[in-house]
C-alpha cells in the first residue's frame, strides 16, 4: 500500500499526497510538438530513434528548415535536461537534440511561415514539454486522495507534474464538495 508523502487538512478534510510511480512519459504517450532525438550509452532517453548521429538531424532540420534546440543533460544523482548548457563539465554535455518539424509546426498553428515570433512561441512550448520530461524522469508526479470528516474517501485522481498542481486540484474538489453540501443543507 502506498504512503502519502504530504498529507493536509482543509476545510475539515483530509488531502493526501502520493508520488505517482506508473505516471505516463510524456514525451513518448503524449503528442507533444518536440521529436526528443538522444544519444546515451547509459540511458534510453528520447522518443525517436529515426537518426544514427547527430550529422543526420543537423543535415535533415538543414534541407527541411525545421528547428532544431541543442538538448543537454546534466547526470549527478538524477537527471536534469535543458535547452541551454550546464556550467559542469565533469557531470554534463550535450545530450542530444528536440526537433521541430517544418510542416508539423505551420500545420498546428495554421501558418503559411515561420516567423520571428512563431518560433519565439514554439521554443517556449518547447521548454515547457523539456520541464515535463524532467517531471516525469525526476519522479515529480504525484496523486492524491480526498477524504472527508467520516473517512469517506470522496475523490482521488492520478497523473499529475509538479506538486503545486495537485494540492490545488484536490483543494478545488474539497471546496466543490463544500459548497455541494452548503447546497443541500440550503435546500432541505
Amino acid at each position: 500500500m502506498l504512503e502519502a508523502i504530504e498529507t493536509t487538512e482543509y476545510k475539515n478534510h483530509t488531502i493526501e499526497i502520493f508520488q505517482d510511480e506508473n505516471s505516463e512519459n510524456p514525451i513518448k504517450e503524449w503528442d507533444m510538438l518536440g521529436e526528443f532525438i538522444c544519444w546515451h550509452r547509459n540511458y534510453d532517453l528520447g522518443n525517436s530513434k529515426r537518426f544514427d548521429n547527430p550529422e543526420e538531424v543537423r543535415e535533415y532540420a538543414k534541407e527541411t528548415n525545421s528547428l532544431l534546440f541543442p538538448l543537454y543533460m546534466y547526470d549527478h544523482s538524477g537527471i536534469a535536461l535543458s535547452l541551454s548548457s550546464f556550467n559542469c563539465p565533469w557531470d554534463s554535455g550535450q545530450l542530444g537534440y528536440v526537433l521541430v518539424d517544418r510542416e508539423k509546426t505551420l500545420k498546428e498553428y495554421s501558418k503559411k511561415i515561420l516567423t520571428k515570433q512563431l518560433k519565439q512561441k514554439i521554443y517556449n512550448v518547447i521548454q515547457g514539454e523539456v520541464n515535463t520530461y524532467n517531471q516525469y524522469l525526476s519522479g515529480d508526479v504525484y496523486g492524491y486522495k480526498v477524504i472527508d470528516k467520516d473517512g469517506e474517501e470522496l475523490d482521488s485522481c492520478w497523473g499529475y507534474y509538479g506538486m503545486e498542481d495537485v494540492i490545488e486540484e484536490a483543494k478545488s474538489v474539497v471546496d466543490y464538495n463544500v459548497k455541494d453540501d452548503i447546497k443541500n443543507i440550503l435546500e432541505k
